[in-house]
């Protein structure tokens, strides 16, 4: 009884740690995302995604869980847009990460044991606002 217990706390810790990480893969790709340029290179959803997953395994995440993952921007502005780069200043969007049931979630687990959590399936969301610069057009003429 005592080992089972044990077992589930060690599985429940385990699934804080993958969340959190989830979390800050989450942020660093969002944080890529608000930019909308980096490097003279407009931001795309596919470099999002990218930057998420280098993020999942640079901490460790089984390949499967990585190549498992979906990897979503979310344009939450009144005008939409598909690629970041394309967004307006303030404009809000969300980065949602998801380990789906299956492989790719099993592959994140630490204990042998059937399932002692009834945790199937990791999403992390998070907002964030577009700090794209402002589009200024100046004229080459004076007023008259």
């Amino acid at each position: 009884m005592v080992l089972v217990l044990m077992f589930g706390v060690w599985e429940v810790g385990r699934f804080v740690l993958v969340g959190q990480i989830l979390n800050t893969a989450a942020r660093e790709g969002a944080r890529l995302a608000a930019g909308g340029y980096t490097n003279s290179v407009p931001v795309t959803c596919a470099m999002v995604q990218q930057a998420v997953q280098d993020y999942l395994t640079a901490a460790g995440f089984p390949t499967a869980a990585v190549s498992g993952s979906t990897v979503s921007v979310v344009c939450q502005a009144g005008t939409a847009w598909t690629d970041p780069y394309q967004a307006q200043p303030l404009d809000k969007f969300q980065v949602v990460v998801t380990i789906p049931a299956g492989t790719a979630f099993n592959s994140l687990r630490w204990t042998v044991l059937p399932r002692l959590t009834s945790i199937t399936q990791l999403q992390v969301a998070v907002t964030w606002y577009s700090l794209n610069n402002s589009q200024v057009v100046v004229g080459t003429t004076l007023p008259d």
